[in-house]
């Protein structure tokens, strides 16, 4: 199952709280230019996560006045729950593009958080790595299957490397375990 909008702002909720406006500005930042999404539709899936009860809004008075018309939003236990449950739980119909999304958001996440994607994310592989290796294929489906195996093949090396840009353990130096 891809993420939706909702899931993506829940995560980067979890980050750190956050205006509409600098929600939609990480999510380009993660998605890129192609999965880009207007600041309406931010506030549409801002305004489903409140009703929801997965996010609330700070009406507090502004600590600058670059905040002033901007609604500080953080999410609630209940959508800590829902971020954690998504952020952590590998679909098994999850496309390589998918998988990167949600590796990519699990960056931020707590380290056990992390940790679970990371191992989800490669049992998963080795268990599409093996069904491929299965296949008994004709010439055309050959071509398509070796294809397949370099995207996974590439995915398990990336999903390797990836605990190598997390925040935290880029701060310890290297050479430095936990």
């Amino acid at each position: 199952m891809a993420f939706t909008l909702e899931d993506i702002l829940l995560v980067l909720l979890h980050q750190q709280p956050s205006t509409a406006f600098d929600l939609q500005s990480r999510h380009q930042r993660i998605v890129g230019s192609r999965g880009a999404v207007s600041l309406p539709r931010v506030l549409a899936a801002v305004n489903r996560l409140r009703r929801t009860g997965d996010l609330a809004e700070d009406r507090s008075p502004p600590v600058s006045t670059r905040l002033a018309n901007r609604t500080m939003l953080s999410v609630t236990e209940a959508g800590r729950r829902r971020q954690k449950a998504r952020l952590t739980t590998v679909d098994a119909n999850s496309t390589p593009d998918d998988l990167v999304l949600q590796g990519l958001l699990a960056l931020a996440a707590d380290r056990s958080d992390f940790d679970e994607f990371t191992y989800q994310a490669q049992l998963l592989l080795r268990l599409r790595q093996g069904q491929l290796e299965a296949l008994h294929a004709s010439q055309v489906e050959a071509a398509r299957v070796a294809y397949e195996r370099e995207i996974l093949r590439a995915l398990v090396v990336w999903l390797h490397q990836l605990p190598a840009q997390r925040a935290d353990d880029q701060a310890r130096g290297p050479g430095v375990s936990r």
